[in-house]
C-alpha cells in the first residue's frame, strides 16, 4: 500500500500536464493567502481613516442612514478639493467606507484590497494568455497565480498595500483598478458582441473616472500606458481602436481636474518640488536602482521558473511580438513616470506606499517583457513549435526554494504571509485589538466628553501605522475627536 502511494507521488511529480501546475501554483496561492487576510480580524481604523470619514460617521451617527453617510462623503470631496489635494474619487472611497457606520467592517479591508490584486491580475492574465495568446485556459492561471503571489508576498511595505484603508484604496485599490482597465482594453478590441462592447465601453469610462482621480503615481501611470496603448492600437488596428477614445478622453478628462484643483496649491506650500525635466530624469535613475532592488531571489527563482513556461505559452499564437525594443523601451518610461510626481511635487522619490503602486506595475511588467522576449526570439529565430517539458516536480523545487530560503536566512519578514502568521501566532495581533477595545470603550462613552487614551504596549508594523500625541491640536488627535464626537482627545503620560 506504502509502495503504490510513493509511486502515484512520483507520478504525479512528474507528470507533464499543465492543468496539475496551474491546480498547484493556485492551491499555494491560495494557502498562503490564510494568515493574511485572517490577520485582518484584529485591524482597526487609522490615522487619517478618521479624518477623511469624520463627517460620513457622524452623519451616519444622528440619522443613522448610511445613504446619507455617502452624500456626506461628497461634501468631504468639495472641501478636501478646495482646500487640500484634488483626488476626488480616492477621497470619496476613503471617507465612505463602511466602517463609518461599524468598526467591526474594518476587517474587510485587507479581503478587500487582496480581491482586487488577485481579480485584476487573473483578469489581465486571461485577457492576455487566452484572448491575444489564444492559449490553455490552464496557462493563464499560473500566469495568475504566480504573479498574484508574487505581488501579494514581496510587496513594497505591506501596512499601506493591505490594512490601512486610506492608503490602501488610494493606491492599491487605484492600481487595480488601472490592471482591470487594461483588460477592458484588450476584451473591446477582441470582443465581436455589440452588447459586451457597450457594457465594457460603460465599465472603462466608470474605471477611467476612479482612476484619473486617484493618486499621482498611478495618474501617471495609466495616463501614460493608455495613451501609448491607444496610439499603438490606432496604427496597428486603425479605425477599430477609435473604440478606446472615450475611455481615453474621460480619462484626461479626470485627471485635469484632479491636478488642478485649488486644494493642490494649499499642498503644495508645505513641499519643494522640483522641475519638471529634472524631475523627469531622476525618475529614470530612480527605476534602474529600484529595479536593482526589487531583482531579489524570490523574484529570480520565480522568473526563470516562467521561462519553459512562457515558452509555451506563446507557441500557439500567430502574434509577430516586432519591435521587443520598442516595448523594453515603452515599459521603462511607464514605470518610471511612477515617481515622476513625487519629484515634481516634493522634491523627493516619495512615499513608501507610492512605491507599492511602482513595484505592482514593474512586477507586472517584468513578466510581461519575458513573454514578450520569449515570443521574439522564438518566431525570430526558431521555427520548431514544439513545447519544452514541464513537470511538476520542477515548480514543487522552485517554491520551496522561494518559500523556505527566508527560513534559512532568518528573514521571515520578506514573505507578507509569514510575518501575518507570526503577529498571530505571538499574539501580537490579539493584544493589538484589546487594547483598540480598551479604548473603543472610551471613545463611545457618551459621558466622556475629553478622553484620555493609554499607548500601544503592542504595535504590529502591518496593522500599526502611527498614533494620536499628548498634543489634543495634533491633526490625528482632531481626526479622532471629530470621529467620536469628543472635544479633545490625547494619549495619557503612562
Amino acid at each position: 500500500m506504502k509502495d503504490k502511494e510513493q509511486n502515484k507521488l512520483l507520478a504525479f511529480l512528474k507528470s507533464t500536464d499543465e492543468r496539475y501546475i496551474a491546480a498547484f501554483t493556485l492551491i499555494v496561492y491560495i494557502i498562503l493567502l490564510i494568515p493574511t487576510v485572517y490577520l485582518g480580524k484584529y485591524n482597526f481604523m487609522k490615522a487619517d481613516d478618521f479624518s477623511f470619514g469624520r463627517i460620513p460617521h457622524r452623519v451616519y451617527v444622528e440619522t443613522g442612514s448610511y445613504l446619507q453617510a455617502l452624500k456626506a462623503g461628497f461634501d468631504v470631496v468639495k472641501e478636501s478639493y478646495e482646500t487640500w489635494q484634488g483626488t476626488f474619487s480616492s477621497i470619496f472611497l476613503m471617507s465612505t467606507f463602511p466602517s463609518v457606520a461599524n468598526y467591526r467592517f474594518y476587517k474587510l479591508v485587507p479581503a478587500i484590497m487582496i480581491f482586487m490584486i488577485t481579480a485584476s491580475v487573473f483578469t489581465l492574465s486571461f485577457s492576455l494568455v487566452c484572448g491575444v495568446l489564444k492559449n490553455k485556459k490552464s496557462y493563464a492561471l499560473i500566469m495568475g497565480s504566480v504573479l498574484s503571489m508574487i505581488m501579494v508576498e514581496r510587496m513594497y511595505t505591506v501596512p499601506g498595500a493591505l490594512y490601512w484603508y486610506n492608503a490602501a484604496v488610494h493606491y492599491t485599490f487605484a492600481q487595480c483598478s488601472f490592471f482591470l482597465l487594461v483588460s477592458v482594453y484588450i476584451n473591446i478590441l477582441r470582443t465581436k458582441s455589440t452588447a459586451l462592447k457597450v457594457l465594457l465601453c460603460i465599465l472603462s469610462l466608470i474605471l477611467s473616472v476612479e482612476i484619473g482621480g486617484s493618486n499621482y503615481s498611478t495618474v501617471l501611470i495609466a495616463g501614460t500606458a493608455s495613451v501609448s496603448l491607444f496610439v499603438i492600437m490606432l496604427i496597428a488596428k486603425k479605425k477599430k481602436a477609435l473604440i478606446m477614445l472615450p475611455s481615453i478622453v474621460t480619462l484626461i478628462i479626470a485627471i485635469i481636474i484632479n491636478v488642478t484643483a485649488p486644494g493642490n496649491r494649499t499642498r503644495e506650500a508645505y513641499y519643494a518640488g522640483l522641475g519638471p525635466v529634472k524631475s523627469v530624469l531622476l525618475s529614470f535613475k530612480s527605476f534602474f536602482v529600484f529595479s536593482f532592488t526589487w531583482t531579489d531571489f524570490f523574484t529570480i527563482v520565480l522568473f526563470l521558473m516562467m521561462i519553459p513556461i512562457l515558452w509555451n505559452i506563446v507557441s500557439k499564437t500567430d502574434f509577430e511580438f516586432k519591435y521587443p525594443y520598442l516595448v523594453v523601451l515603452l515599459s521603462i518610461g511607464i514605470i518610471a513616470s511612477g515617481f515622476t510626481s513625487s519629484y515634481y511635487g516634493m522634491g523627493n522619490e516619495g512615499l513608501s506606499r507610492t512605491h507599492n503602486v511602482i513595484k505592482e506595475t514593474w512586477q507586472i511588467l517584468l513578466f510581461f517583457n519575458e513573454a514578450y522576449i520569449i515570443g521574439f526570439v522564438r518566431k525570430r529565430f526558431l521555427k520548431d513549435k514544439k513545447d519544452l517539458p514541464l513537470s511538476i516536480a520542477m515548480i514543487v523545487v522552485c517554491y520551496a526554494l522561494v518559500l523556505l530560503q527566508p527560513a534559512f536566512v532568518k528573514k521571515l519578514g520578506t514573505i507578507t504571509s509569514y510575518t501575518a502568521f507570526e503577529y498571530l501566532h505571538y499574539g501580537h495581533a490579539g493584544a493589538f485589538w484589546n487594547e483598540n477595545m480598551e479604548r473603543l470603550a472610551i471613545l463611545e462613552d457618551e459621558s466622556v466628553t475629553d478622553a484620555v487614551l493609554k499607548p500601544h504596549s503592542v504595535k504590529p508594523f502591518y496593522l500599526y501605522v502611527s498614533d494620536i500625541t499628548d498634543d489634543p491640536s495634533n491633526w490625528e488627535n482632531l481626526g479622532m475627536s471629530g470621529y467620536y464626537g469628543k472635544n479633545s482627545v490625547k494619549l495619557s503620560d503612562e
